[in-house]
């Protein structure tokens, strides 16, 4: 799995995508993935589940999901009733920093969210009529092309991060993640896996964890993250070594061990096929940015 662009090299000065009002069939949505870019998205019906780092959420009418950059999830729409969504992707190089007294930031939003790890706003029937026309505008201004849409799409983009970010700061109610009751089991283990990083993780382990076989496991942990178990672990390992190699001065060598690699060259190997790089051409990328 690599990350995904959705910008194309002809569009690199105006980083920014819109889906309006699409569906996809289970089957063409991507398996899971992330990208360096920000994602907004807005379920105007239909049902399924979101697989979103850790935690499994429940997808329906009203449901905005965020999903900050290095986040992996994965859709899967119920091919029932299949989910209808409208997507705005975006560099945070667009999004507008204003130096005032105010702490807000239009970014804000996105850095609490990552960080707090808590993906999913739902709106009441009152904010979703306004978010669907916010929506709506942007599809029109990209539709019509006139003058300065770009701008004007960008700017109603500015407003949704704006009003997202008041209905998440006035919410005191229930926290929005819904598990499924079936395998409540499976969120426990992703945090399981976030927490044992550094050490063995076998699939006997995990499933002994669990509390179920091996080959139960294997087939709900795969059909809820679009994944074999190794493949996860070797990804959330490189998330967190990526992290490391920005914020701080520890080896390269260091780095391998603490995030449970059996050897250097098998840390090169994973990070190359997964990043497109080697860590030490990663950091000095982005540490001299």
């Amino acid at each position: 799995m690599k990350t995904v662009n959705k910008f194309s090299d002809s569009n690199e000065l105006f980083p920014y995508s819109f889906s309006y009002k699409s569906s996809k069939e289970p089957q063409n949505e991507l398996p899971n993935h992330m990208h360096d870019f920000y994602e907004i998205i807005y379920v105007h019906g239909g049902k399924g589940v979101f697989f979103i780092q850790n935690t499994l959420y429940k997808m329906g009418i009203g449901d905005v999901f965020i999903i900050p950059n290095d986040t992996i999830h994965h859709a899967k729409p119920d091919k029932n009733d299949l989910v209808t969504s409208s997507v705005i992707f975006f560099s945070p190089a667009l999004i507008q920093t204003i130096s005032t007294d105010e702490s807000f930031s239009y970014l804000s939003l996105i850095k609490e969210i990552k960080k707090e790890k808590d993906y999913k706003i739902h709106l009441s029937e009152k904010h979703q009529v306004k978010l669907e026309q916010y929506l709506a505008n942007i599809h029109q201004e990209l539709k019509e092309q006139k003058l300065g849409c770009s701008h004007a799409s960008v700017l109603i983009t500015h407003h949704i991060l704006l009003e997202l970010s008041r209905l998440r700061a006035n919410q005191n109610t229930e926290p929005s993640v819904k598990k499924d009751n079936n395998r409540d089991w499976i969120n426990d283990i992703f945090s399981y896996i976030d927490q044992h990083l550094q050490h063995n993780i076998s699939l006997t382990t995990i499933a002994d964890e669990a509390l179920v076989s091996p080959a139960h496991f294997s087939r709900v942990f795969k059909d809820i993250t679009g994944m074999g178990l190794t493949v996860y672990i070797n990804k959330k390992r490189i998330f967190k070594a990526k992290e490391l190699l920005i914020t701080t001065n520890y080896t390269i060598s260091y780095i391998a061990e603490k995030c449970g690699f059996e050897s250097i060259p098998h840390f090169y190997r994973t990070f190359k096929k997964y990043i497109g790089t080697t860590p030490a051409h990663f950091r000095k990328e982005n540490v001299s940015k």
